[in-house]
């Protein structure tokens, strides 16, 4: 006895199988950042400008996720201004899991954290802070770093998502180049609850 699939609208159409026993169908594949946007649970995290104003390794971006789901990160942008005095190479460097430093101890909350579907009111719960020129990030394990070699560029870290499970954290350190005293930077991060 053959089975059928037929149209579950009442229209009495039945699913076309070809030559080669393949199913024809047609659907709509949605990424999952497109569904988290859908449901209020993708956002935009930014620092905000930082100045730095020395040749040192500065803390500049800490997330550590709070919620009782994971949080997807799909790109880390560091963007860094010109540097006033700054020659040679400059270094970002991503920390995996810190909990300790000056830039959790001084607990400033980075400038945008929000949500990217206009109409949902939903906040992230995590701790989120922006650095500043000498904060340090004093535990954690390297995770990914790159050095260029000059500043006025956008860095991303997209070559695939990182994954924050509840009470995990990222941190961002930038060291701009020899000699630097006046660098702006600003670090974002794009991610959604999965």
């Amino acid at each position: 006895m053959s089975e059928q699939i037929l149209d579950g609208t009442g229209t009495g159409k039945k699913a076309k199988v070809d030559e080669n026993n393949r199913l024809h169908t047609f659907s709509i594949v949605e990424d999952l950042s497109i569904e988290a946007a859908k449901n209020g649970r993708n956002y935009n995290i930014n620092t905000g400008a930082i100045s730095l104003t020395s040749a040192n390794e500065s803390a500049v971006m800490y997330l550590k996720n709070n919620e009782d789901f994971d949080f997807a990160i799909e790109d880390i942008i560091v963007i860094l201004g010109t540097s006033t005095g700054g020659t040679g190479d400059l270094t970002v460097e991503i920390v995996k899991n810190p909990t300790t430093g000056t830039i959790v101890s001084g607990a400033s909350v980075a400038d945008v954290i929000s949500n990217r579907n206009f109409g949902s009111s939903r906040e992230l719960t995590a701790d989120v802070y922006k650095g500043a020129e000498g904060n340090t990030i004093t535990n954690g394990s390297a995770f990914a770093d790159t050095t260029r070699s000059s500043a006025g560029t956008v860095i991303h870290f997209d070559a695939d998502v990182e994954i924050l499970p509840k009470g995990t954290s990222i941190g961002v350190n930038i060291t701009p180049q020899p000699s630097n005293t006046s660098m702006s930077v600003k670090v974002a991060i794009i991610g959604y609850l999965i």
